[in-house]
């Protein structure tokens, strides 16, 4: 090998090391995120919502993707092992077909799609009142982070048994009080603002009192705004995943081409040892 190749690997094998070494910290992040998400939903039984434990589970398995393959990235290029190098490339060429494949299916069946999505969001407003930790999500994405109420509207409230206008809770017909409009000048939650605020005598009115645009729509207005940054940051782990395939394809060819010829030069010259020479 000569030197100019020598260098040339030493730069391909720290850039493999310092992505790698950001993918492993991602992946060992995402893994504990997951677990500790998964075990505290076990603390509430059956009554943890499946739509909470879904994320849980796969920033499980996609740490753990990430933390294997950083691993292998990092122990691959370190130690310049033929085989360790292609098992990561190739795991890593899976991936990008795995992200491939989702982007074009959720592009082709978008409104199968979102009508998932929008039977998931339904499950988490009937789990309501069951799970203090999804309460405190869903109050905080209405009061703070979009300012909406219900996922189209705020009828959708109904579907909750508390809020249901037929139940016989204190609370029928009513909203929680994160749909509430803020009052100026006001540091103090009035919990019981979005009281009647579905009875049909209040529907005219309720636009003074609560939000009454959809948290879903409200997304889909915020995803459009951030669009530009959104698709510059998958076209930067997509290209990352291109990049590090190639760099680690080439130095795995090229420590299969030293390790042929430290044989041919082990066969040609049995009774002498190079140092120059050695087989990884």
């Amino acid at each position: 090998m000569t030197e100019e190749s020598k260098w040339c690997n030493l730069v391909i094998k720290v850039i493999l090391i310092l992505v790698n070494f950001i993918i492993w910290i991602l992946g060992g992040a995402l893994l504990a995120i997951g677990i500790i998400a998964q075990l505290q939903g076990e603390d509430y039984g059956d009554v943890s919502s499946s739509v909470l434990q879904a994320p849980a589970i796969a920033c499980i398995a996609l740490g753990s993707i990430l933390f294997i393959l950083g691993v292998l990235g990092i122990v691959g290029a370190l130690v310049e092992f033929y085989y360790l190098l292609l098992i990561y490339s190739l795991l890593l060429i899976l991936i990008l077909l795995a992200e491939i494949g989702i982007a074009a299916f959720v592009f082709v069946r978008s409104d199968e799609t979102e009508d998932i999505v929008r039977e998931q969001l339904e499950e988490l407003i009937v789990q309501y009142r069951s799970d203090p930790d999804l309460q405190n999500l869903i109050d905080t994405i209405q009061s703070d982070l979009l300012e909406c109420c219900g996922i189209n509207m705020p009828d959708d409230w109904e579907l909750n048994p508390y809020f249901n206008c037929s139940s016989v809770s204190l609370q029928k017909c009513s909203v929680p009080f994160s749909c509430c409009l803020p009052v100026e000048n006001s540091t103090v939650i009035n919990t019981q603002c979005g009281d009647g605020a579905l009875e049909q005598s209040k529907h005219a009115t309720r636009k003074e009192v609560i939000y009454t645009n959809g948290c879903y729509g409200e997304f889909e207005e915020l995803i459009q705004d951030l669009l530009p940054v959104l698709g510059g940051i998958v076209i930067g782990i997509v290209l990352t995943e291109i990049v590090s395939i190639i760099l680690a394809l080439g130095l795995a060819l090229d420590i299969r081409k030293e390790n042929e010829e430290a044989k041919k030069w082990k066969i040609a010259h049995p009774n002498k040892a190079d140092n120059s020479y050695k087989l990884k």
